[in-house]
């Protein structure tokens, strides 16, 4: 019979029963035993453990509203609406800004459900604050066949996809302005457009304007039905009216509304200001040139005996001739001929042979002049 080996009482002493549990413990557990408390929250929607700590709104607005002025119009969207019973002012947050709410509100979750028929996309945004537990479902009916404009209807299967996305982002977006406090979101829209408003300046007021054409531009939106909708010549664009077009532009690009529907096609009575002739042209209606009867038309060049193909060949070299002394004006006067390209980029040109309109070219030369006057009187106050 073997030895039995004495146990010492110390070694059995020190020997910690068997509890079932890990030794170490768990990031929660260590939590709870810092007298600190958890939730875990399940939902058909997000399963999450958060820690009990209160929101700041006050935080939160102030994170919000400092974003709001870097985005500027990329946090807004605008128009008015022409309706039976008058103009109507259509104005909300953009799918920018509602993402900037959630991201700053933190501790919560979106969810999209989507279905579909026939002929629209059914889809459900779900809002789950995580913190209070408050759950804000919207639904939001999607027209498949929604026209995207320009040359993207050229591509149906792409146009499918984009109007899928566009869905699913107001489907988001309408979740959650829903669920933030509307003071917040409405401040966020006006330091917004002050924000817009303070970028345009007197000196960078020409690049505003050939910017929101070149937005446009893919849309098939032309800078006269630009003008026909705010009712001014390009040139002649403030400030304001351009925080207006950005707004426009944010509400397109969301698919919210179409181009044709922002700026409807000019009529041909909408354009008689446009075809005025060129200052000077001896076509203009006088006392010795009666105006043409209504319905005559103008004989083509070939039809046109040779000395007034001439005399319209002349009026052409003398618009040419006009335009390089004012590129040579605005050269000596800033500097350098940025200004005089910015002119012909409004109207889509290059150089100044590219415009074949006479009309637009005095259009582009005023502009031009107005600008070299503003550039003197600014001058002589110094």
């Amino acid at each position: 019979m073997e030895d039995q080996k004495t146990l010492n009482p110390d070694i059995l002493s020190a020997i910690q029963p068997f509890s079932g549990l890990p030794e170490e413990m768990t990031p929660g557990e260590k939590f709870l035993d810092e007298g600190k408390a958890l939730q875990k929250t399940q939902t058909a929607y997000t399963t999450a453990i958060t820690v009990q700590k209160p929101r700041s709104i006050a935080r939160v607005a102030h994170n919000v509203l400092e974003e709001a002025k870097l985005a500027g119009a990329s946090f807004y969207y605008g128009w008015t609406a022409k309706t039976k019973n008058g103009p109507v002012r259509i104005e909300g947050p953009s799918i920018d800004l509602a993402m900037c709410l959630a991201r700053n509100y933190g501790n919560c979750a979106i969810d999209v459900e989507a279905t579909e028929t026939l002929t629209h996309y059914m889809l459900k945004g779900i809002f789950i604050d995580i913190e209070s537990g408050f759950t804000c479902p919207r639904l939001f009916r999607q027209r498949k066949k929604q026209s995207l404009g320009g040359k993207m209807n050229k591509d149906a299967d792409r146009q499918e996809d984009i109007v899928f996305q566009i869905g699913q982002s107001k489907a988001i977006r309408n979740a959650i302005i829903r669920a933030m406090p509307e003071w917040l979101v409405d401040q966020a829209i006006e330091t917004a457009k002050e924000a817009e408003l303070g970028k345009i300046q007197p000196e960078n007021i020409h690049l505003a304007r050939t910017k929101v054409l070149d937005f446009f531009a893919p849309y098939g939106v032309t800078p006269e039905r630009i003008e026909n909708k705010i009712g001014k010549k390009v040139d002649e664009w403030a400030a304001k009216d351009i925080v207006e077009l950005r707004g426009m532009a944010t509400a397109l690009r969301e698919g919210r509304v179409s181009e044709r529907e922002l700026f409807p096609p000019v009529e041909v009575s909408d354009k008689k200001e446009q075809d005025k002739p060129v200052e000077g042209d001896k076509n203009t209606p006088t006392k010795e040139t009666p105006a043409k009867e209504e319905g005559e038309t103008k004989p083509s060049a070939s039809e046109q005996p040779p000395n007034k193909q001439k005399k319209e060949k002349s009026k052409y070299q003398q618009y040419m001739d006009s335009m390089k002394k004012l590129k040579e004006e605005v050269i000596q006067k800033t500097g350098s001929d940025d200004k005089y390209y910015e002119a012909l980029k409004v109207y889509g040109a290059k150089h100044a042979n590219d415009i074949k309109s006479l009309t637009d070219g005095r259009d582009v030369y005023n502009m031009l002049e107005n600008f070299l006057r503003t550039l003197d009187k600014a001058k002589s106050e110094e």
